[in-house]
């Protein structure tokens, strides 16, 4: 019995892991290989690469806005390539501005580009605080426009083709009109939304162990 419910503790974690494994920046040694690019419409190009701030204390990175174009913090190779496996899933992450006006909203908050050139953008509600201001955004069609902030709403085709084959992942850094905002970025992940059967899996696994083990203490 102690070799069964040890296989099945085992086969419930890889599926809890094969869920959880995710990209993921926490800054907790460094900048992970994020870089900044400062650059204006069309978002698929770069106008200059940069190396962000490293917070030792705090454990984030930031950037002081070089110029009179849009910076963008860029994801590394981590999170590109085939992301396919997260279509529904989340961006997660976490900002903060130095000051707050004049606020600049003719810029969307990520960028999604795919290697056929196919951009996607998407725009939060606010923009960061003062204080670190977290964002959740969906990986799924709703919400998301091709090419700029005003083009037509992405399809879930578009959306699964941009993340099949990921080749860049911005989130925008420029919040502020004028050359005078620093803006901090921390706690960048995406997770994935678990199918029905590995979430019944995982449910029937822990039942399981649990049922044992009173039946053992009985």
């Amino acid at each position: 019995m102690r070799s069964s419910l040890i296989a099945l503790a085992l086969l419930t974690l890889g599926a809890v892991q094969v869920v959880q494994a995710a990209p993921s920046s926490t800054f907790d040694a460094g900048n992970d290989g994020w870089t900044v690019s400062d650059t204006n419409q069309p978002f698929d190009s770069f106008g200059g690469s940069f190396t962000p701030d490293y917070d030792e204390a705090g454990q984030f990175i930031r950037f002081t806005d070089p110029s009179s174009m849009s910076f963008f913090f860029e994801a590394p190779e981590s999170f590109l390539g085939d992301l396919s496996a997260y279509y529904g899933g989340v961006l997660r992450y976490s900002q903060t501005l130095s000051v707050q006006t004049p606020p600049w909203r003719d810029d969307p908050d990520v960028v999604l580009v795919n290697g056929s050139g196919l951009v996607l953008v998407y725009q939060n509600v606010n923009q960061p605080g003062t204080d670190w201001t977290g964002f959740e955004v969906s990986l799924s069609a709703g919400g998301w426009r091709v090419g700029t902030l005003d083009g037509s709403f992405a399809t879930a085709a578009q959306m699964q083709a941009v993340l099949g084959d990921l080749q860049r992942l911005r989130i925008r850094g420029e919040y502020i009109s004028g050359v005078i905002e620093t803006t901090a970025l921390d706690n960048v992940s995406i997770s994935a939304v678990p199918e029905p059967a590995s979430w019944a899996f995982m449910l029937a696994g822990a039942g399981l162990l649990s049922a044992r083990v009173r039946r053992r203490r009985a």
